[in-house]
């Protein structure tokens, strides 16, 4: 039961801004179970946020700005990794993010492209499947999760962990088919068809690269799902 206390405060230790310990000692084996968590807080937050713009009457570009700001908080900035680094190395409470010079290329030119296609994507979905859109910030944490844990021996995750999270990934996609039946079909397939592509990866990655390269695809399982539910969107109007 210590080990699970110990991967649930890794889990907002290092995914996460709130400023928690992170224990070396076995506290990594069920981490992985736990970080779709932080996509229920986005979840959330994003949902009263998106109350607010409607009372407020906000524009919807600001709506959607909004809405990547505070991913963007709640995650510490993870999103931004060379932008950050280059404005003032701000730290996860595990880790300090490469330097500049490594980083930088990648870094920024993802950041910038996140936020334009984001921005282009959240604001020509129209507000009443937003809750869909939001439901891809817990589905990227839980198939990357899968990723790591299934994949790289360097993961130290548990079997009970992929357990977790295979159960997570069904009762979402069941969740979600539910309430929005055919309309959940393109976003599914696109995070499954990432979850293919992305499985050599996670066995070739070290040790020493699997936060990063989680990190990446994370924000390239967000981008999937967003834009998929935007196109379907955009179907729908025609």
């Amino acid at each position: 039961m210590i080990n699970f206390f110990k991967s649930f405060v890794n889990a907002f230790s290092a995914h996460s801004f709130i400023p928690l310990p992170y224990y070396e000692d076995e506290g990594d084996k069920y981490k992985a179970a736990f970080v779709p968590l932080i996509g229920v807080i986005i979840y959330h937050l994003l949902y009263w946020w998106s109350m607010l713009s409607w009372y407020r009457f906000y524009n919807d570009v600001v709506e959607a700005l909004g809405m990547i700001l505070i991913v963007i908080i709640v995650t510490g900035g993870r999103q931004a990794l060379g932008f950050i680094s280059y404005v003032d190395s701000i730290p996860t409470y595990k880790y300090r993010f490469r330097s500049w010079s490594e980083s930088r290329d990648r870094g920024v030119l993802r950041f910038l492209l996140v936020i334009i296609v984001w921005t282009i994507a959240m604001a020509n979905t129209y507000d009443y499947i937003f809750p869909l859109v939001w439901f891809g910030f817990i589905a990227s944490r839980i198939t990357v999760g899968l990723l790591s844990s299934i994949f790289n021996e360097n993961s130290n995750q548990s079997k009970v962990t992929i357990g977790i999270l295979v159960v997570e990934f069904i009762y979402l996609v069941y969740y979600v088919c539910d309430e929005y039946e055919t309309l959940a079909i393109c976003p599914i397939i696109a995070t499954v068809i990432l979850f293919l592509l992305f499985m050599n990866n996670f066995r070739r990655s070290t040790a020493e690269n699997l936060d990063l390269l989680e990190d990446d695809y994370v924000v390239s399982f967000e981008t999937a799902w967003i834009m998929s539910v935007a196109i379907i969107s955009l179907i729908r109007s025609i």
